[in-house]
């Protein structure tokens, strides 16, 4: 079951504020802003990464070698004449060993692990915007509990000076009312700068230029924590882009093991040769084979790395699937933790808060409550508030860990 929004609204939750300590910010939907996220640079790199990749693809499955054209000629001294000889070569390597295909298996591999990476960088690049999207909500909601706060103080603090001037208070109540008015001021305008740092946040994580964007809608309905952690540790396996990619890197590795062999062997030239003496009157085709004799280096170096890398990248992926299993549950409990926290400001206890604050101003104008008792209500309210927003906060977060580490999408809209 999704965790209703009865706590948030017993403490009028509001994402949209205007604070004159605030500057002018452009509203923004969650929908626009992870629309706009797609321009994201980082995603923009990650897909350019794979066109590279597909160039290099194309560029491995090209034939290594072009033919090579000689052209020769010159005098020829002999005991009674001098001759004129001309003489033309072409010759050809030719590629044994199904290198070529080698070759082209390596840099599909490499392309498949790019095109990956870009699924990664997306889903992170989403969720970052997701999370601080939120966050700024809540962030903006906190200014909107320290301006009522800051309201609340200023007026204690003139009913402390008027109570004062009739003889019902001391000075006493007078410097508290005044230092209450100070905190509370410092506290709005710290809420307004965090609230400028994580507009600011939300618009790095989109990749805009802009940083005055003003997030405009509701905080998400919190789903259930899932139960079947197994399954869920499953479907991460089988999701996991990250995962996905150091798999074709395996692949590509251990194709570079292949090749690493197949070069070892030489590879033979062929070339054709036609000359002509001027003088004799001669015409000469010569047919030769050459062959590079693997007397000085045999490849053994790069097949021993060829080998070791193929065995760190099998690793990697034995130790990413371990830690992904890890992840999972990990943040399986800290999301629920997080609804836990979220679910213990019901409307009753908050209700019950306010109910107190009531009462507390109306037994202080019947004078049956002195101004401290009354800032003491009233700090209770405010603390419980700005904790509920804690619990928000890290709900979100919580979410925002889990869609991550089960590798799925998160909802566009909440």
């Amino acid at each position: 079951m999704a965790l209703s929004r009865t706590g948030a609204a017993a403490l009028c939750v509001v994402v949209s504020i205007t604070s004159p300590g605030l500057a002018h910010a452009r509203p923004i939907t969650l929908d626009e802003a992870l629309a706009a996220a797609e321009s994201n640079p980082d995603i923009g790199a990650a897909s350019a990464t794979v066109d590279e990749a597909e160039g290099n693809l194309e560029q491995a499955d090209t034939r290594l070698y072009n033919p090579t054209l000689f052209l020769g000629g010159g005098p020829y001294f002999g005991p009674d004449a001098t001759d004129y000889y001309l003489e033309v070569t072409v010759a050809q390597v030719f590629e044994l060993g199904g290198k070529r295909d080698k070759r082209a298996r390596v840099a599909a591999a490499e392309r498949d692990a790019a095109a990956k990476d870009v699924d990664t960088t997306r889903l992170d690049v989403r969720a970052e915007v997701w999370r601080a999207f939120h966050v700024a909500l809540v962030a903006q909601q906190r200014v909107h509990v320290a301006t009522d706060n800051e309201t609340a103080a200023r007026e204690l603090a003139d009913a402390a000076a008027e109570r004062s001037r009739l003889g019902a208070a001391t000075q006493t109540d007078i410097n508290v009312a005044k230092a209450n008015r100070g905190r509370a001021t410092a506290a709005r305008k710290a809420a307004e700068r965090d609230v400028t740092l994580a507009r600011a946040a939300l618009a790095a994580a989109i990749g805009s230029s802009d940083p005055d964007l003003e997030p405009s809608g509701e905080l998400p309905t919190f789903p259930a924590a899932p139960t079947d952690v197994d399954a869920l540790v499953a479907a991460a396996l089988a999701s996991r882009a990250d995962l996905a990619a150091l798999v074709h890197v395996r692949e590509a590795r251990d194709a570079d093991v292949d090749l690493a062999d197949a070069l070892a062997k030489p590879d033979p030239e062929l070339s054709v040769s036609w000359s002509r003496s001027a003088v004799e009157d001669i015409d000469a085709v010569i047919v030769s084979v050459g062959i590079q004799l693997p007397l000085w280096n045999k490849h053994r170096g790069d097949r021993h790395a060829a080998r070791a890398a193929s065995k760190r990248a099998s690793i990697e992926v034995d130790g990413a699937q371990k830690e992904i299993e890890r992840e999972v549950r990990t943040a399986v409990l800290r999301y629920q933790a997080a609804l836990d926290a979220v679910a213990s400001f019901d409307t009753d206890v908050i209700s019950a808060l306010d109910e107190n604050l009531m009462l507390a101003r109306e037994s202080l104008a019947a004078g049956k409550l002195d101004l401290f008792e009354l800032s003491a209500v009233r700090r209770d309210l405010v603390e419980s508030q700005l904790t509920y927003l804690d619990s928000l906060v890290e709900a979100v977060e919580a979410r925002a860990a889990l869609e991550l580490v089960v590798g799925g999408s998160l909802e566009v809209a909440p």
